[in-house]
């Protein structure tokens, strides 16, 4: 005959009941955050270690994933929890040459692979145009265009078409009233400088009479519109910065004061800042400096300036002869502000806080690295959404991973000494041409 349990019975099971659910819900949670923070069995030592997540692609995307000779079975993009340690990839596509590197897998880190380039294996390159000599040349941030200049003494630029299969170029011939004539039986030249960001205009700068300069906005779009700056504002500027948002708005190095230049309303600004070396544009608002030797003081600052602020802020200053290098470079990586001080034969990276250049505020950096320059950076740059610091010197570029807290060389071929600063292809590929080499 069934006798129905106790309620103590029944209180017992339910508790013994409740408490396996609990524990197997415990169990399953941990064992799933172990999973997400990539803590992994090792089987060949026994143990249980953090991994770290890699994540793959290629252009074109589609490639095979193979790890130290395993083929994982998935095509780019992909991601894959890995042992810590040395590993060797392989990404490799039908038609394509494969792309492959070796890595060091830290734990806890994510380490990003998705900027292989696959190169087909047959290229078959079909002539678009040719020209007897290449005195500059620059290309549009949308890769739509490259501006090529073959005669620097004509004001003909040659535009090419790059979007199209059938890339097609045009001939664009500057106005004869955007630009000044230079003295019978003098010369001039033309030398594209660069592009605007939204890669319809081309700042031109314009050589003639031996030393006198000046600089020409050209609307690719309609050739009619170009704008001859110098002569409008009646200026003398020593370098010129397209605006990332208005392309109507350049900063100006006029007399070593930074201007800002309006050409919709043909006017310029007060001196945002004075006695300036150079300078450049961080996310299209804040003006990075360097200033020059000061006659009495005998000393060099670098700092930054809020557009709209009332003055400039100094970071750091020097107390020397003003002959060695000496450049300034800001970056944001996620959050964090890096600054990067390049000074004679070193680079000293920071980490901290970036407040209005006229707050009343302090600025607070921390040290977080420092890299050997020997001979000292000629260019100095926070590329990649702040990631990687670029020192460049005439023989080789040394790059510091602020991600990864890595650092690498990389020493050019050849012995002619690289002047122009690297050219960026995408956010981890760079370029330049040395001795008939790309």
């Amino acid at each position: 005959m069934y006798h129905p349990p106790s309620k103590r019975t029944q209180l017992l099971q339910r508790i013994t009941v409740y408490s396996a659910m609990s524990l197997a819900v415990i169990t399953v949670v941990s064992i799933l955050v172990f999973f997400m923070l990539g803590y992994q069995f090792n089987r060949n030592a026994g143990t249980i270690e953090q991994g770290g997540l890699v994540q793959f692609n290629t252009q074109p995307s589609g490639a095979e994933v193979i790890i130290d000779g395993k083929d994982l079975g998935v095509r780019t993009a992909a991601k894959r929890t890995m042992t810590t340690g040395p590993h060797f990839i392989k990404m490799q596509r039908t038609g394509y040459r494969a792309w492959q590197k070796s890595i060091d897998v830290m734990p806890g880190t994510v380490l990003w692979l998705t900027y292989a380039r696959l190169v087909p294996k047959e290229l078959e390159p079909v002539k678009v145009e040719s020209f007897p000599t290449i005195t500059s040349t620059s290309a549009s941030p949308n890769n739509k265009w490259m501006a090529i200049k073959a005669d620097a003494a004509t004001p003909v630029i040659h535009l090419a078409d790059l979007s199209r299969d059938d890339a097609r170029v045009t001939d664009l011939t500057l106005p004869t009233d955007s630009f000044t004539a230079p003295s019978p039986e003098r010369t001039h030249s033309f030398t594209l400088q660069k592009w605007d960001e939204s890669s319809r205009y081309l700042l031109i700068k314009h050589t003639y009479d031996g030393t006198k300069t000046e600089w020409i906005v050209a609307d690719t779009q309609d050739i009619s519109e170009t704008k001859n700056v110098t002569t409008l504002l009646g200026i003398n500027a020593s370098k010129l910065i397209f605006d990332g948002d208005n392309s109507a708005i350049l900063y100006a190095l006029v007399d070593n004061n930074i201007r800002r230049i309006d050409l919709g309303a043909a006017t310029l600004s007060r001196p945002l800042v004075r006695n300036v070396a150079e300078f450049s544009l961080y996310d299209d608002s804040i003006i990075v400096y360097v200033t020059r030797l000061d006659p009495s003081t005998k000393v060099r600052s670098v700092g930054y300036y809020h557009q709209g602020a009332s003055k400039s802020r100094t970071i750091r200053s020097y107390s020397d002869d003003g002959k060695v290098p000496l450049h300034l470079a800001i970056g944001k990586y996620f959050s964090d502000y890096y600054v990067a001080i390049a000074y004679n034969e070193t680079v000293e990276i920071m980490k901290g806080t970036l407040p209005r250049s006229d707050a009343t505020n302090l600025s607070v950096f921390d040290a977080v690295s420092t890299m050997a320059v020997p001979g000292g950076v000629r260019h100095l740059s926070v590329v990649t959404n702040g990631r990687f610091v670029v020192a460049q010197t005439p023989k080789a570029y040394i790059v510091r991973d602020v991600e990864l807290n890595k650092t690498t060389t990389t020493v050019l071929k050849g012995d002619t000494p690289v002047k122009q600063e690297l050219r960026w292809l995408d956010d981890y590929t760079v370029w330049s041409d040395q001795n008939g080499m790309l």
